[in-house]
């Protein structure tokens, strides 16, 4: 069945231009969403002090981990499955692929938040937990069914819609200001702060899949759906759907599996730090890391960008256009990531100030190593998005099954020799051994990738 006018108007564009207008786009949302997010944590700082943001980070952490476990990024397969059957106005097609993604993110939400419950129950003193948030922080693991935006997320970026990207990251921040402000009224507490965290990612859930189902519709892509949508479940559950769609899941394991590795220098930090040094320290930590993955994020945006144009230059078979375009944004982003880093050096210490008061000298040390980290990573930005465009997936995953099994128990030893200020250098270490790997890997299957798309030329 042909459906008119689906594929995106950003098709007419090339390469380096279209990521730049969308990182544009982003950047535009984030101009907004950074300063409210910084008064948002001020707020919650001043307000619990070290020690209860820091249990409200903790379980934040926890409930992200156990969605970032289980996720599979199907967003990544309605970019790499669907863009096809988009372009070749076949709605059937497309609609497999989006009620396969679907599939994907009801599993893994429902398996998140069951396991999620399950440890909270029975491991809260495994993962550091005082006994005053063991109800709380089980009841917080339900937001991670809020979580799994995965195929939205995917359609949206299909669609060229990084506007609506932008204007629903804002959501969750905005609630989150809006509540903790409300808590100067009604008093402060770890539980009411916890459920305005909750309701902020119900929000933002919400607005994001309002959008893509709008966009869907648009494009008359969402006539018969639901039919689809129940037909192509029994095919997934008889692996019918994966004959036909060859390396679909192979493919989806791949981008969870890696997904799972990546989330190390993030929520299992956090955990790390809170379980070993206490709640007070996994607060400073968490502040640490969203300034310093703040200041960088002008630069990171660029990867999410970057999938969608890959897997069209992939598609198309232009592998000099896709090899150049990675250079260029290795060159812009890493450049503009050092220039940040320099000026995190002078403006991190009031920003510090203004967020925690006086506590600012135990975590800017550990922000400025951070902050490092993330731009060594705008170095590497296209190398993953470049594995994975290219079917490299195995090799993606070793390059962060090795960072892994070198950071985790190097993080732990530098915990306990140097405290709070060991988590930065163990994380640069981490990530430069990570960027090398994948560099050399991409310069070694360069020209075996060139040889694959002749002979799918031929």
């Amino acid at each position: 069945m042909s459906v008119a006018s689906t594929a995106p108007p950003a098709l007419k564009a090339v390469g380096i231009t279209r990521v730049l207008k969308n990182l544009g786009i982003l950047l535009g949302g984030r101009a907004v969403n950074a300063p409210l997010s910084l008064i948002h944590i001020s707020l919650a700082m001043h307000m619990l002090g070290s020690y209860g943001f820091g249990l409200i980070a903790m379980m934040y952490a926890f409930a992200r981990m156990m969605g970032d476990v289980v996720d599979f990024q199907s967003w990544q397969v309605v970019l790499h499955y669907g863009l096809r059957p988009l372009t070749h106005n076949d709605r059937n097609g497309f609609q497999k692929i989006v009620s396969f993604s679907l599939f994907l993110d009801g599993i893994s939400g429902a398996l998140g938040c069951g396991l999620g419950i399950a440890i909270s129950m029975f491991g809260m003193n495994a993962l550091g937990w005082p006994t005053s948030i063991h109800h709380i922080g089980t009841i917080y693991c339900i937001s991670i069914l809020f979580m799994t935006t995965a195929t939205p997320m995917g359609l949206l970026r299909l669609f060229d819609r990084y506007d609506l990207i932008a204007m629903q990251g804002t959501i969750a921040t905005i609630v989150r200001l809006i509540g903790t402000a409300s808590l100067f009224f009604v008093g402060a507490s770890v539980s009411r702060l916890a459920g305005i965290w909750m309701l902020a990612e119900a929000a933002a859930w919400t607005i994001l899949f309002g959008c893509a189902i709008l966009e869907m519709r648009k494009r008359r892509l969402l006539q018969g759906f639901a039919h689809r949508f129940c037909a192509t479940v029994p095919d997934i559950l008889t692996n019918r759907f994966g004959r036909d769609h060859q390396g679909i899941w192979r493919f989806a394991w791949a981008t969870n599996f890696n997904s799972t590795l990546s989330l190390t220098f993030g929520h299992i930090g956090t955990l790390i730090v809170g379980s070993l040094l206490g709640p007070a320290s996994a607060g400073y930590y968490r502040i640490a890391s969203q300034v310093a993955a703040g200041i960088a994020k002008p630069v990171t945006l660029v990867q999410s960008t970057l999938y969608p144009e890959m897997a069209r230059m992939w598609r198309e078979q232009s592998t000099k256009r896709l090899y150049r375009m990675c250079v260029q944004i290795a060159l812009v982003g890493g450049a503009l990531g050092s220039l940040l880093l320099v000026v995190a050096f002078f403006a991190g210490r009031p920003l510090l100030d203004f967020m925690t008061g006086d506590a600012h000298s135990r975590a800017l040390p550990v922000m400025l190593w951070l902050l490092a980290a993330e731009i060594v990573t705008v170095w590497g930005l296209p190398l993953e998005p470049l594995l994975f465009t290219t079917r490299k997936s195995g090799a993606a995953i070793l390059a962060r099954t090795m960072e892994t099994i070198f950071f985790l128990p190097f993080l732990v030893l530098m915990i306990r020799w140097y405290g709070l200020g060991g988590v930065g250098p163990a994380t640069l270490c981490a990530t430069l051994i990570l960027i090398g790997i994948q560099l050399v890997i991409v310069i070694a299957s360069r020209h075996e990738t060139a040889a694959d798309q002749d002979a799918a030329t031929c």
